[in-house]
């Protein structure tokens, strides 16, 4: 077949166009990131399009097997947080129970509950390991659920290219490795969300199984406040904006059965903690004035600092330096704290946590030599790569829906989510791995945008 002149000119375009592209991608990721990223994304979209029977299986199975590899590539120790809880899970495992000792279990008490979480599953197995690999199944379970949840406001191709991109984002790969509560959590958190969409006729029963998902995702991970707040913010906005809602007593009886459903939750859980002994504080914060101590910390823009202690030494005196930093914020400071805080939230996640406490070794890819902070840069930045691109379609989704005035609950509620998020973390401590959960909200609502372009496309032809 021979090419006219056109075609040739077409063709001599298209390259040029793409050479400067990936010149421009240069500018702010590493080189082999951005060839990585060339070669995954265009990956993502060819696969989308292909007919694969029993995708969401396929898909666990996939996703399962990449993170269990991943685990087994980088061993990284348990620190910090997750060091203090596998320490008191192991205890208990010898009938020891340190969460009435550990000033950090007195002060942090809702962390008893994944101290019990870890204990229950190192009875099944006493393995660091074992814990790494359920974790690999939470986390590709969160894929499923992205194509599911997805696939409720967006089409199918647009499922099958957010669920494979989140679940090859380096984070969302290699934060398995680190034992954290947040990945478990999450999966039972979406998991309500599922259940709550799918509830058209206001079903009693699917208000009370997600507040009993939340309520359990909360025991995790203490974020479950977020969820709840976004599905009473969607039922005040309903109540608000949709007369015929607020005439719908299935609707009014359903939130309010969800409400006392999850906070009796909470409450029974803290209670049988405290009676039972494992610890005096049930799964009580002790200690919330850290929190926001440290989150209004301008010079350390709201992440740990060890010089925060010294206001910790009685509760008042936490409350007066609380109250001191509030009233000393001028407009400026302010707004710059927000930015700041925003900027690290919001980054994508750290790969930090993976690669600081790793042996120093060189690993071979493709015939290539890495060291550790060679290897640790090139998937920073191609998750920042797959990361931003999934915030830049959320905007052009966004955007789109509301110029073409169809927003529905679902989207409400996603953007809920993040602007819960936004706010909360606006106020309190601050960590780059405190992404984990709202990422993949993130990459749910993404798919509006990927519908937006796929529709885009298929009009120009």
């Amino acid at each position: 077949m021979k090419l006219n002149a056109f075609d040739l000119k077409k063709t001599y375009l298209w390259i040029i166009t793409m050479l400067f592209l990936f010149v421009f991608l240069l500018q702010f990721f590493n080189a082999y990131a951005v060839i990585a990223g060339c070669i995954l994304l265009p990956f993502i979209y060819f696969i989308s399009g292909k007919r694969i029977p029993k995708y969401p299986l396929i898909l666990f199975i996939i996703m399962s097997a990449i993170r269990i590899v991943c685990i087994f590539i980088f061993d990284t120790p348990a620190v910090s947080d997750f060091a203090v809880i596998l320490d008191a899970a192991e205890n208990l495992l010898n009938n020891v129970n340190v969460m009435n000792e550990y000033s950090y279990f007195k002060s942090y008490a809702y962390q008893t509950g994944p101290v019990l979480y870890t204990y229950f599953l190192l009875k099944i197995w006493d393995s660091v390991y074992f814990l790494k690999i359920i974790n690999c199944l939470f986390s590709a379970l969160n894929c499923v659920l992205i194509y599911y949840t997805v696939k409720k406001i967006a089409s199918e191709r647009s499922a099958k290219i957010v669920s494979l991109a989140y679940g090859l984002l380096p984070f969302s790969l290699l934060y398995n490795t680190v034992l954290s509560n947040q990945i478990p959590g999450s999966t039972f958190f979406y998991l309500g969300i599922l259940v709550f969409i799918n509830n058209k006729n206001h079903r009693i029963r699917n208000y009370i199984f997600c507040a009993l998902l939340f309520g359990i995702g909360n025991f995790l991970r203490s974020e479950g406040i977020i969820f709840a707040a976004a599905i009473l913010g969607l039922y005040l906005i309903n109540i608000i904006t949709d007369k015929k809602k607020r005439k719908c007593k299935l609707l009014h009886i359903g939130t309010i059965l969800f409400i006392i459903t999850y906070f009796l939750f909470g409450f029974l859980s803290s209670n049988i903690v405290k009676i039972t002994g494992l610890n005096n504080g049930g799964l009580k914060n002790n200690y919330t004035e850290w929190k926001f101590l440290v989150g209004l910390n301008t010079e350390y823009c709201g992440t740990y600092n060890l010089q925060d202690l010294v206001y910790m030494e009685t509760k008042e005196k936490a409350k007066n330096e609380i109250k001191n930093r509030i009233t000393s914020l001028t407009p400026r400071s302010a707004f710059e704290l927000f930015s700041c805080k925003a900027k690290t939230t919001w980054n994508g996640g750290t790969l930090a946590w993976i690669f600081s406490d790793l042996e120093d070794k060189n690993y071979n890819i493709l015939g290539l030599n890495f060291n550790k902070a060679d290897l640790q840069e090139i998937l920073s930045s191609l998750n920042k790569l797959i990361y931003y691109t999934a915030l830049a379609l959320l905007i052009i989704g966004l955007y789109n829906k509301v110029k073409e005035n169809k927003i529905n609950n679902i989207i409400i509620l996603f953007a809920n989510i993040l602007i819960l998020n936004l706010i909360v973390y606006s106020l309190i401590e601050i960590q780059s791995r405190y992404i984990y959960l709202v990422q993949i909200s993130i990459f749910i609502l993404a798919s509006l945008g990927v519908d937006y372009l796929l529709e885009r496309k298929e009009k120009v032809k």
